[in-house]
């Protein structure tokens, strides 16, 4: 159980698609009108905890070929999200908040977020549970971990957001490099798949 709670913290609240966005997000417009997109985030990264079970019991062969094309999917979605951080650094008018649908389908493409359930379930929870209630109980961890991790990357978006407001340009730069890096990471492992 310490090596399933330490595995799934390390993995929730290191930087990634998520956190960074998470914080952007605070950061441009607050912890309040914020909470749309970690709230959204907790739904994809349940629904994602939902398919790493089921997967992992029902078809766990296929899951090679199913991780290329999550990964592919989730690299075209980063390089979105980071374009669309940089343009909403340049605008003038007031920044919206990212919405409940943008959190939820920026899970559903998340790789990083398949990976921790897909482990956590495989390597730390279906080994050792003892009945299917505890197996889903234990599961269930991944997204509110998860979503706790990104409450605190949002809060750290709060704070900085007087420095968010004043340095909009250079904020923007450094969240879109920071995405686009997440991308690029994800992208290095497909190059070595491709015929």
């Amino acid at each position: 159980m310490a090596t399933l709670l330490v595995y799934i913290i390390t993995m929730s609240i290191t930087p990634g698609p998520n956190t960074i966005l998470s914080m952007a997000n605070a950061a441009t417009v607050g912890f309040k009108r914020g909470i749309r997109l970690n709230v959204g985030m907790l739904a994809g990264i349940t629904v994602d905890t939902i398919i790493a079970l089921l997967a992992v019991e029902l078809f766990y062969s296929f899951l090679p070929k199913a991780q290329l094309i999550l990964q592919a999917a989730a690299v075209i979605y980063l390089v979105y999200l980071a374009i669309k951080m940089l343009k909403l650094g340049f605008k003038e008018t007031e920044n919206r908040s990212a919405t409940f649908i943008e959190g939820l389908l920026l899970q559903l493409i998340n790789i990083k977020v398949y990976i921790l359930a897909f482990t956590a379930i495989s390597a730390y929870i279906i080994p050792f549970s003892s009945s299917d209630i505890e197996t889903i109980v234990l599961s269930l961890l991944v997204p509110v971990i998860c979503f706790v991790s990104g409450l605190i990357w949002a809060i750290g978006g709060t704070i900085m957001k007087s420095l968010f407001i004043k340095h909009r340009k250079l904020m923007a730069v450094l969240f879109f490099l920071a995405l686009f890096w997440c991308a690029l990471q994800l992208a290095l492992p497909l190059l070595k798949h491709s015929p």
